[in-house]
């Protein structure tokens, strides 16, 4: 295999401390995300690398559970697995549900005023992806314990080499394997076979999974990006057309979820000059060079902003749930403006999160000022 970009563009790098190389470059970065010679099986190959024997024979299950998730698959099979997805998330569906949203965030829109911290965090961003995506998933369980779930899940795909996340995640893995077998969401995904019920139990603990942390995240740096700029308040209360919209585009863009994600490379070749091993890791940045250092304010109407940012990804693998979480965000800054037009943040109210790869709020002190309750 041979690949190659134009001459002006490098982002290709080894680097020592991450031991993998490090694609940089937005345009490198699409070309590495849709080139079959990087592999999407990022979880096996970390378990390889960083669980012990003992730790990978024990854990067996969890590790076979994440490599199910069709985010881990190529081809064919991951063709294959994301295509009943897919059509549940497809953008005229998304649009159907828009009252549910709309129920689910006026709902913690009212939770938010009863907490007397005010912390936008778990009332209103936790709250909102977790009972969405609960619904949509069909289980029972609150916010705080779906993103706990979500939470210890990265933590450990973050850290394999850590037992104590192992045996977290693999408790989580149980217990969402649970959850899961009851719900009605599963009716229609194949189940006749052992291979099948593993299969579609963990297509919607991925699912499940993939609509929490990072559209949490999300909301949290969309309420934080209005509350900051009086004019950007302004703009999402006067609500013209698509400009709320063009607001989530632009905190995707340059303060977004997720800073990158995995591949490791399929078999042995040259790429950008670089000799590549199979089995070696590459990180690819979907950052760019934008966090937290560009103006928010450029709010482009969303049909000219175009592919200008990679956070869903790029090609095969675009984000199946990109559609919904711009609609939860959207609908977030909307009622919130209305509801309360002269909230502002509290003193010491911003605390983000440690995670090096998701980028998202921990907390989010308010003071809520005046109550539009309907």
């Amino acid at each position: 295999m041979t690949g190659s970009v134009r001459d002006d563009v490098r982002g290709l790098a080894w680097d020592d401390g991450l031991e993998c190389w490090v694609v940089s470059d937005p345009a490198l970065a699409r070309v590495v995300l849709n080139h079959q010679g990087f592999s999407s099986q990022t979880s096996q190959r970390l378990g390889e690398l960083y669980m012990t024997e003992e730790s990978r024979r024990e854990h067996r299950d969890l590790t076979e559970f994440l490599r199910l998730w069709f985010v881990h698959t190529d081809g064919a099979e991951h063709a294959a697995l994301r295509k009943p997805v897919q059509r549940l998330f497809s953008a005229s569906h998304t649009r159907s549900i828009g009252p549910l949203v709309e129920a689910v965030v006026d709902a913690c829109l009212d939770d938010l005023a009863a907490d007397p911290r005010h912390d936008a965090v778990p009332t209103l961003a936790e709250g909102v992806s977790g009972r969405v995506m609960g619904r949509i998933a069909g289980v029972p369980q609150e916010p705080p314990v779906l993103h706990t779930w979500s939470k210890t899940l990265s933590g450990f795909i973050a850290a394999m080499y850590r037992r104590d996340h192992a045996e977290a995640a693999h408790r989580v893995m149980l217990e969402m394997t649970e959850a899961l077998a009851g719900s009605p969401a599963l009716a229609d995904f194949p189940r006749d076979t052992a291979e099948d019920r593993a299969r579609t139990t963990a297509t919607w603990a991925m699912v499940l999974f993939g609509g929490l942390e990072t559209t949490a995240s999300l909301i949290g740096s969309c309420l934080l990006a209005v509350l900051e700029d009086p004019a950007l308040r302004a703009r999402v209360a006067a609500d013209r057309p698509g400009e709320v919209e063009a607001l989530v585009e632009s905190v995707l863009e340059k303060r977004p979820p997720l800073r990158n994600v995995g591949r490791v490379v399929a078999a042995d070749f040259e790429f950008e000059g670089e000799r590549l091993r199979e089995g070696d890791l590459v990180l690819v940045s979907l950052a760019g060079g934008g966090l937290f250092d560009a103006d928010l304010a450029d709010l482009a109407p969303v049909a000219e902003r175009g592919d200008r940012h990679l956070v869903f990804g790029h090609g095969v693998h675009y984000c199946v749930g990109a559609p919904l979480a711009r609609l939860e965000a959207a609908t977030v800054l909307r009622r919130f403006t209305r509801r309360f037009p002269g909230a502002a943040l509290a003193e010491n109210a911003v605390e983000w999160g440690p995670n090096l790869a998701y980028v998202g709020l921990d907390h989010l002190f308010l003071d809520i000022g005046p109550d539009r309750a309907p």
